[in-house]
């Protein structure tokens, strides 16, 4: 392994007037720390402007520890202000001449506490930052079902039978800042597996900045609930729902503070059966020019599928003491003995579509896939100012066990038996992954200085065993059979520099990485070898003339790098006519984003940007017309590029009504090789519109009576070779609160006309293939929490604002 050395220096930067900080630790009358309390710095007006306006200079939230610190703050005359729920407001005028320390500032009990956990309905808020959108949606009617059903409804965030997409691209999903290591198949069943009440918001960024892995060109963050006041309390949740089938819930989530402790843990169950039709049509030519039809087939398949998995979190944070503190988080995720149930019947017709042959297939598979992950972290606080160094370690373990059987039967037009085919495989995949990271903060430069390196390892051991079943013997298909050992070392290291001052707000960062891939197939040999060295720079700017508008601008680079289970060369049977494979020489993409931002009034954001990607990773679908297959490979496309005009909207439209928009008009092309076509390459493009509304009702507020609508719209999208069209989702539900709103049942419908599935095609050249899948999307879903236990302090369950963007109410 090559030795890997970084060295990253800061640009020159323009020196402002002297600016000073103050900080201070904010404590109830027992001396117990307050966290997330809001503290403001206000302008004080001059005695000889007494009626102008307050204005707010800066504003933060107390830490864990009831610590606060500001900084960039020019010498003058300013009014500090501290407030939290449940306690009085304090206020103090200072004159700032150097830094200044306030000490312990104590805050006395309001005359009404509330002594027992309650739950305040609200409604869903976006948040906009430089490159992200925060969707929060705790205590909502949106937080009901699973998480997956959470970002259907996310602003921005497509989910698809395919899995997920942000801006046509597919995100990196982490979860509370912790990256999820699996595939985007799995990372659906881990979603929805995982309730939604125990959700507190969806983190959408589009512009991560250097700290986050440069494979991160889109991040998905979810946020989970945790603790923020002295005490316990814990919720249990069961939700139904009902499709073609019944799906179970069941759910309990536990917080826990004090002092020096918070724990934090939630388990799911979730007993599912779920259905599936698909309906396949291939046209087969004669030639590789298209000229002439050869045959037509049709299939209709269905699947029947049986789980239950068990999601579990334990997460625990402990202050050592003022400096120190250690935190360890669990994840679990089993699901055992899930059954596929799998029937298919296909007709092949001649060219003037006369039924020529007919064939049924019958499979079944059995999957078990386990998922544990650890985390170790430390956070050491260096100073008051906001100097501190963390480190996080992860190791995570899955585990995945296929079996299947495949028979199929043939017939001629009358009925009349030709020959059968039948085979079985058996497959694992056992995957170590292995993480070290250091982050280091300062303060310095009037803006913060972060540096940071990481250290990944990936080891992947799968193996695919298939026999030959016909007859009455079974038989080892050596050549269809295949071990793959795929190792994948990265050293990553970055520089981040961030600055607020006046009507400016800067980031400036820069990534190195150095990758080493090696995977080994038994039977080919070693199939892939990469050594490569990447920088990825970022830079965020945004300009505030006044207060009802910002203009910002953004460029960043990434890496897209492609997974074991796309590399390794193993090729997984629909039936014989049917499969695909991975493909051992992909190699990374590289994408470049540029953004252009105006937000007005903290109700409007507007936002273009151009993102183009080099060797874009996908999956082609490609039919043989010689061989009557059709075969969907993972590839590197040729290229990739989009740009777009979004707009987003959110705000009160009245004092019972939340409405918010969000629009995109794009253009999508991408060109790849055509490998079954006489033709060298083709080009596949489209324009479109995208749109999602959501509105929000307070039908009535003394009875603890809210509802939702959610509605999405696309009018053409492309993915690969593929095309499809207007795509329409409606869905609405209906809360009530229970028990002076310590329980709360939420009613619902999603995709109320059952138009989020639609037909999918790919034609070009001798290629003319399409597909409809259409799994339960219409859902009838009835959910019930129940809060519980006692809380010394009422959970106050803001977030840090910045001066680019604060919480929409």
């Amino acid at each position: 392994m090559k030795k890997l050395v970084f060295i990253l220096f800061l640009l020159p930067i323009s020196f402002f007037a002297q600016e000073f900080s103050i900080s201070g630790n904010v404590t109830d009358e027992d001396n117990l720390a307050i966290s997330f309390a809001t503290v403001l710095i206000l302008e004080v007006a001059s005695e000889l402007n007494e009626n102008s306006e307050i204005t707010i200079v800066k504003n933060t939230i107390t830490d864990d520890s009831g610590n606060f610190n500001i900084e960039g703050l020019l010498p003058k005359k300013y009014e500090l202000q501290i407030s939290f729920l449940g306690f009085n407001t304090i206020s103090e005028t200072f004159e700032l001449s150097a830094d200044k320390n306030f000490g312990t500032l104590v805050l006395s009990a309001a005359t009404e506490t509330l002594d027992e956990t309650v739950i305040i309905a609200k409604r869903p808020t976006i948040k906009k930052e430089p490159g992200k959108l925060i969707f929060t949606v705790e205590n909502t009617s949106v937080a009901t079902g699973s998480t997956l059903d959470i970002l259907q409804k996310t602003p921005g965030v497509v989910v698809t039978e395919g899995g997920i997409s942000v801006k046509g691209k597919t995100p990196v999903i982490y979860m509370n800042g912790k990256r999820v290591y699996l595939s985007a198949g799995e990372v659906n069943s881990l979603l929805r597996s995982t309730d939604a009440s125990a959700i507190k918001a969806v983190e959408v960024i589009t512009n991560p900045s250097a700290k986050y892995d440069a494979e991160a060109g889109v991040v998905i963050d979810i946020i989970t609930s945790r603790a923020v006041s002295i005490g316990y309390k814990g919720s249990a949740t069961a939700t139904y729902e009902q499709g073609v089938f019944a799906k179970y819930r069941l759910g309990t989530s536990h917080f826990y503070k004090n002092q020096w402790l918070n724990l934090f843990g939630s388990y799911t169950f979730s007993p599912r059966k779920e259905f599936k039709e698909d309906v396949n049509n291939i046209r087969f030519f004669n030639s590789p020019s298209a000229i002439n039809t050869a045959s037509f087939r049709q299939s209709n398949f269905n699947r029947t599928t049986r789980s239950q998995a068990h999601q579990g979190n334990i997460v625990a944070d402990a202050n050592l003491n003022d400096n120190h503190t250690v935190g360890i988080n669990v994840g679990v995720f089993v699901s055992p003995n899930v059954d596929y149930q799998n029937s298919a019947l296909s007709h092949d017709f001649n060219a003037v579509r006369q039924l020529d042959s007919t064939y049924t297939t019958a499979s079944n598979s059995r999957h078990d896939t386990s998922n544990l992950s650890f985390n170790l972290n430390h956070t050491w606080k260096l100073s008051e100012a906001g100097a501190n160094v963390i480190m996080n370690a992860n190791y995570i373990l899955y585990n995945v066990e296929k079996l299947q059987n495949v028979e199929t039967n043939f017939f001629l037009a009358d009925g009349s038996f030709i020959r059968d085919n039948s085979f079985y495989t058996d497959a694992f995949q056992e995957s170590d992954i292995a993480t070290v990271q250091l982050d280091f903060t300062v303060p310095a430069l009037s803006g913060t200085i972060e540096a940071g390196a990481k250290y990944s390892n990936i080891n992947t051991d799968s193996g695919l065993g298939f026999f030959d079943t016909n007859g009455t013997t079974t038989q080892l298909n050596s050549s269809l059979s295949d071990s793959f050992l795929y190792k994948e070392l990265i050293y990553a290291s970055y520089l981040n520099y961030s600055k607020d001052w006046e009507k400016w707000s800067l980031n400036l960062g820069l990534r190195g990485e150095q990758t080493a891939v090696e995977g080994n197939s038994i039977k080919l040999g070693l199939v892939n070898t990469q050594d490569y060295f990447e920088l990825f720079p970022s830079l965020s700017i945004q300009h505030s003339p006044d207060d009802d508008a910002t203009f910002g601008a953004s460029y960043a680079r990434s890496i897209s790098r492609p997974r074991y289970e796309s590399l390794n060369p193993f090729r997984y049977f629909i039936n014989k006519n049917n499969f695909s494979d991975g493909n051992p020489n992909l190699v990374p993409a590289i994408d470049s984003k540029y953004t252009l931002s105006y937000t007005y009034k903290n109700s409007w954001f507007f936002e273009f940007y151009y993102w183009e990607t080099e060797n874009p990773l996908g999956e082609l679908i490609f039919q043989n017309n010689q061989a009557r297959v059709l075969q969907n490979q993972d590839v590197n496309l040729i290229k990739d590029f989009q740009y777009s005009f979004d707009i987003v909207y959110a705000k009160p439209i009245l004092s019972w009504w939340y409405l918010q928009v969000v629009t995109s008009s794009f253009y999508l092309e991408n060109e790849f090789f055509a490998a079954q076509s006489s033709q060298e390459t083709f080009s596949n493009d489209t324009f479109g519109f995208y749109g999602q509304m959501y509105s929000g009702l307070t039908i009535s507020e003394a009875a603890g009576i809210t509802s939702d609508v959610t509605a999405l719209y696309i009018s053409n999208f492309i993915y690969g070779s593929y095309d499809y069209k207007n795509q329409f989702n409606l869905s609405a539900s209906i809360k009530k609160n229970l028990w002076d709103n310590r329980a709360s049942i939420t009613v619902g419908v999603d995709d109320i006309f059952n138009t989020n599935n639609i037909p999918l095609t790919s034609r070009y050249y001798n290629q003319d293939n399409g597909y409809f899948a259409q799994p339960e999307s219409r859902l009838f879903r009835m959910s019930f929490k129940y809060n519980f236990g006692n809380a010394r302090l009422r959970d106050n369950n803001k977030i840090k604002t910045t001066d680019e963007g604060k919480r929409l109410n």
